[in-house]
């Protein structure tokens, strides 16, 4: 019996010792878990915290922040294989210190609410007024600011310009584009004169073969004005199409309201073209296309300068202005040479 009680003290005596090893294990091995989750936690802070240090960098976003108590909202993103890491912070600040902006920023061409890979970038001139809210996306890998867009906060920003190369170089142009408008219309008053002087005296003597040359030489020249136009406007409105747009706008590139607008100013270079390649004189036709090209060329100059302007408006403005200048001259002439010297003039 006193051994069996022996045997059974022993029992006891190990399983406690046992029992005081396997406590400290658990309790390290407890340790370690909230160890672990607050080094992930750290991972997301570590991001946030250096993307700020990226915006606060930036020369033309410190300039738009300075004096104003900006509150930030940081909302990470990305952290897979295919996605990485990135962090969208959005500056926010009162009505009262609204302010105006007019900077060259990145802009995501995908457009997308949150970034996404490859973040392909395009370089934009953005003006705009009342801007209470500011976005900027930041990928974690080497800090860098993939696009910076104003955005909606107490206030409700008016977007005045959106361009980008070549317009984007001249921001003096795009500003005011109204400048060119007098040089236009002068240009235009000396050309009807000019040809319906010419006209009046073109039945009076036979155009010489030196004239002939001029005449194919301007006429290969308008040609080619004609069909880089049409594919300058083509590679324009593609661009607009498949680009960022800043702010919502039912007047946007890739707005089906907007498509009919997009479409006048290459059918009447297309008319051109054909009107130019034909030996008939067709007076009437040119006279129709230069009063439709300036009316053309006035709308989308209001709608540059009364909204937002853009590559978009700002070249059919100018080209359509030219192709009415163009137009003028044949508008009025009396008469049309054909493409061969051997042709016989045509009078009127």
């Amino acid at each position: 019996m006193k051994r069996i009680t022996r045997r059974v003290i022993t029992l006891c005596v190990l399983l406690a010792i046992a029992g005081l090893g396997v406590v400290p294990a658990a309790i390290a091995s407890g340790d370690g878990e909230p160890a672990d989750s607050d080094k992930a936690a750290a991972q997301p802070a570590a991001t946030v915290v250096a993307a700020e240090a990226a915006v606060e960098a930036d020369p033309s976003i410190a300039a738009v922040l300075a004096g104003k108590d900006a509150a930030v909202d940081a909302t990470p993103w990305g952290g897979t294989a295919a996605e990485p890491d990135g962090t969208t912070l959005v500056y926010r600040w009162s009505a009262a210190q609204a302010t105006a902006i007019n900077e060259e920023w990145p802009l995501l061409r995908s457009g997308d609410e949150t970034p996404v890979a490859p973040h392909a970038s395009s370089t934009y001139r953005i003006r705009a007024s009342e801007v209470s809210a500011l976005r900027v996306d930041v990928l974690a890998e080497g800090a860098q600011i993939l696009q910076i867009v104003p955005v909606d906060g107490e206030t409700r920003f008016t977007l005045q310009e959106q361009t980008w190369a070549p317009f984007s170089w001249f921001p003096w142009f795009t500003a005011k584009p109204w400048t060119l408008a007098p040089i236009f219309l002068a240009v235009a008053a000396l050309l009807m004169v000019r040809a319906w002087r010419r006209s009046r005296a073109w039945n009076r003597r036979l155009p010489s073969m030196t004239r002939h040359d001029r005449q194919f030489i301007a006429r290969l020249a308008v040609l080619l004005f004609l069909l880089a136009g049409f594919a300058w406007q083509f590679y324009e409105g593609w661009y607009a199409a498949t680009g960022p747009s800043v702010g919502s706008s039912t007047t946007s590139a890739d707005s089906l309201a907007t498509l009919p607008l997009l479409l006048i100013p290459p059918g009447l270079f297309v008319a051109g073209l054909i009107l130019e390649l034909s030996s008939a004189p067709r007076r009437g036709s040119w006279g129709l296309i230069a009063v439709l090209s300036g009316a053309a060329s006035a709308y989308f100059l209001a709608s540059a300068v009364t909204g937002a302007t853009t590559n978009l408006n700002l070249s059919y403005y100018i080209l359509l202005a030219v192709l009415a200048l163009i137009s003028i001259p044949r508008a009025f002439s009396a008469g049309k040479m054909g493409w061969s010297r051997n042709a016989a003039p045509r009078y009127g």
